[in-house]
Order: structure tokens, then sequence, then C-alpha cells
């Protein structure tokens, strides 16, 4: 308690004031005369209460949780925002909402584990999916010597195989505006990061396998990394008799694997092959396409 002196003027005597410091407890109610809450709001479409507990109950008179918005009505969405804060700076149980137009289910939930942000995917996870084929001659030859465009694989050469005929290239479904395969050169770029099954095939038109060592025809697939660095090439190798004598057979070969690939990593398909023995002569491909085709698929 405060005593205050103060004398006022006209006065021959002094006022004293005194002043009683209290605690006041009491419930708070917006429009409501008698809460029966320590806080309630009315509104138009009901009351947003506060209980003892701390519950917040929205046109919930009891509420469960600590925020409850299942009142009978109709309405009762919740809407949150996309945050740029690491799932570790957000904390374990955190939400946020990832508006990405550029996939087909156009946006979803991710909540943090504490390092990381985990989607939720409404209508499955988002997948990419590149098809194409070959019909035309187009190589590059990319080591030693001879390295440049060629018409056909020449032999004992590493070459990409370029110019490819696109016929997917989708994100979810999504087609438009997305450039994942640049089909000129054969080459893919990882638009994120994730484990990608991917495959292609190739033909030689018919010709005789002369006799030699090392009778044999490589698919390779090439991983870089954004910078341009090679971290992995798997290839498969396909043998054949060391000689066909007057008979042609087909020559070609195929490669798949399930690789994983950082955001901005580059897959690209190439071959080596040896069946002439014959450093000038160029091997043509099956020109129809039916055997020459390339699929890489999002897991």
């Amino acid at each position: 308690m405060r005593i205050l002196q103060h004398k006022i003027k006209g006065f021959g005597s002094a006022c004293l004031l005194v002043l009683f410091g209290t605690q006041v407890y009491a419930q708070m109610g917006v429009g409501e005369l008698s809460p029966g809450n320590p806080t309630e709001i009315v509104t138009t479409a009901g009351k947003v209460i506060v209980d003892n507990t701390g519950k917040i109950g929205v046109m919930v008179a009891s509420p469960k949780v600590a925020i409850d918005l299942r009142s009978s009505g109709t309405n009762r969405s919740v809407a949150i925002g996309n945050t740029t804060q690491t799932a570790a700076a957000a904390g374990k149980g955190a939400l946020r909402y990832v508006n990405s137009p550029a996939i087909g289910v156009l946006g979803y939930l991710e909540y943090s584990d504490g390092t990381n942000w985990v989607s939720f995917f409404p209508y499955g996870k988002p997948r990419i999916v590149v098809m194409a084929n070959k019909t035309t001659q187009n190589t590059e030859v990319f080591e030693g010597a001879d390295s440049g465009p060629k018409t056909g694989l020449m032999q004992r050469r590493s070459s990409y195989l370029t110019n490819w005929s696109e016929i997917s290239d989708t994100d979810s479904g999504v087609a438009t505006g997305i450039n994942n395969f640049n089909p000129t050169t054969g080459e893919f770029v990882a638009p994120r990061a994730g484990v990608y099954f991917a495959t292609f095939t190739y033909a030689l038109a018919n010709q005789v396998v002369e006799a030699g060592a090392n009778v044999q025809t490589e698919a390779i697939w090439e991983v870089r990394n954004s910078s341009g660095t090679i971290t992995q090439r798997v290839k498969t190798n396909n043998g054949y008799a060391s000689n066909s004598g007057s008979n042609q057979q087909p020559v070609g070969s195929a490669c798949t694997v399930s690789v994983y690939l950082n955001q901005g990593d580059k897959l690209r398909p190439f071959s080596w092959i040896s069946t002439r023995f014959s450093d000038t002569d160029l091997s043509q491909f099956e020109s129809s396409g039916v055997y020459n085709a390339l699929t890489i698929v999002e897991q």
C-alpha cells in the first residue's frame, strides 16, 4: 500500500490520498457478459474459447487438443504457409506447405523430423518420366584423337548417343515447361535428389562379325555431378562369336541401372563397340528405332 500526501491549493490542510494495490482474478469476455471460460470471444459463427487447461476451441465448447477446430459446422480448415527455415531450425513436428506448380500435384505438405523436411503427396510421389527413341545415326566420339560428331558408331571409341526423338519428358504427368532431358545431347539432368531407374538399348544394322579378339559391344550409363566430374559408370558387356563367317547377325547391347542422383547430376548413355576391328569403319544403327530406346523413371 502507498500513502501519498498532497496539499491542495485553497485548503490549509493536507489531503491524504491512500492507494491500495491488489491482484484481480477474472474471466475475459468479448461480446459475452458472463464467460464460462478464462477467455471467450463471441463471433457471428460461434465462440472461440480458451479453457482452464489452455486449450483453444474454435466453435468447439470442449476442446480435446491444443487447438480444436472440430465443430459441427463447415469451413473448419486450417491454413499454413511455406518457410525457408531448415527442418532443424523449425524443429520436429513443424509443418509447411510447398507450392510447387512444376509438378503434377501442384503443391504438398511437408513435416520436419528434426533433420529433414518429409513430404506428403496427395496423389502419389512426384515422378519424372523420360522416354525417347533414336532413328538417326548421330553420335559423338568423346575420347581420343577422333573426338567429334560422327555418323554411326566408330569402332573402339567411346561415343555418346545423340539426337534422340523425345516421346515424354514429364513430372507427375505435367509436360509443359519440363526440360530435364536434352534430346540433342541425350543428357538427363536430375531436377531433385533421388533414385532413378534408367535403361537404354541400341541395335546396329545386321553385319558380319569378323574374326579377332575382344568382339563385343558395351552399353554404358555415365553419371557426372553438377560440376561435370564423372562419379560413376555402369556398363553391360555383350560378347559375340569370334567369326560369323558369311552370316550377318544383329549387334547391340542394353544397360539398365538404378542410380542415386543428387540435384543437378547428369546421366548420359554412351557405347563402345568392337565388331569389325577397323578404326575407320562406322557401324550404322538399325534405322527403324524399334530397338534404340531410352527410359528414365524417378523411383
